[in-house]
């Protein structure tokens, strides 16, 4: 049984709201897509939401959408975001990845189901500032959390392109406090493996094809309505795995 999706945000037509806005990502994704085939950029894609997403949705956070190799989450509390940055660490480091994370807090325009505004700009900043392997947040948050629950580094004044005053940052050290387990990590191997299922399938289901478009016209007229028919229900069953492939349902 499929495990239900992130909860989504309820939007009226363009309000707004204060949110705690997370850009993060693995470190690197850009570069390494821009040398991947298709079927590579897709694996560093499923592995970056199988690092990523449990981390944010133990804590509450809700994906609105991905820029790059960045995701943007909001949350409702700044403790809940550092915490959920700080298990994304913890992963990342234990797959020998690195992730880098941008927080800030700030009133933010809701509309359609995406988030707009300086917060937002503000984030994407931090987010590029950060080190690989870092977790920066803006003054804001540090001001509006529990600092009982983490360590942090005061990081100074820094000014960021695009955005008319300095901010200062903060650099997370680490929680104060052990972080929920959320099971095993996901494994390399599987998901290459799901990347080659997808290959094949797609392979096999083009030279089928390629064959009985070249045996068509050699068959009579009964034949092909038979030939067509199973042409038609080949597809339909080679669709459904490769939509099962990506959907990584597929062993």
């Amino acid at each position: 049984m499929l495990a239900p999706g992130p909860p989504r945000l309820t939007f009226l037509p363009m309000r707004s709201r204060n949110l705690v806005v997370v850009f993060a990502g693995l470190c690197d994704y850009a570069e390494r897509v821009g040398a991947q085939t298709w079927e590579e950029s897709q694996r560093m894609l499923r592995l970056h939401e199988a690092v990523l997403m449990p981390a944010f949705r133990k804590f509450r956070g809700r994906r609105v959408k991905q820029i790059g190799g960045m995701f943007l989450y909001p949350f409702d509390a700044p403790t809940d975001a550092v915490l959920a940055a700080a298990l994304l660490q913890e992963r990342a480091r234990r797959l020998e990845l690195q992730a880098r994370v941008g927080i800030h807090l700030g009133e933010v325009r809701l509309e359609r189901g995406d988030v707009f505004g300086e917060p937002v700009n503000i984030a994407a900043r931090i987010e590029a500032t950060a080190a690989p392997g870092e977790v920066l947040f803006g003054e804001s948050v540090w001001l509006s959390m529990n600092r009982a629950e983490v360590r942090a580094e005061d990081k100074g004044d820094h000014e960021l392109r695009g955005v008319p005053e300095k901010v200062r940052l903060f650099r997370l050290l680490g929680p104060e406090r052990p972080l929920p387990q959320l099971g095993p990590l996901p494994s390399l191997d599987k998901i290459q493996l799901r990347a080659e299922v997808t290959r094949h399938l797609q392979e096999a289901a083009q030279a089928a094809l390629r064959r009985a478009e070249d045996a068509m016209p050699r068959l009579p007229d009964r034949a092909r309505v038979f030939v067509g028919a199973g042409l038609a229900a080949m597809l339909a069953v080679a669709a459904a795995f490769f939509a099962l492939a990506r959907l990584g349902a597929l062993p």
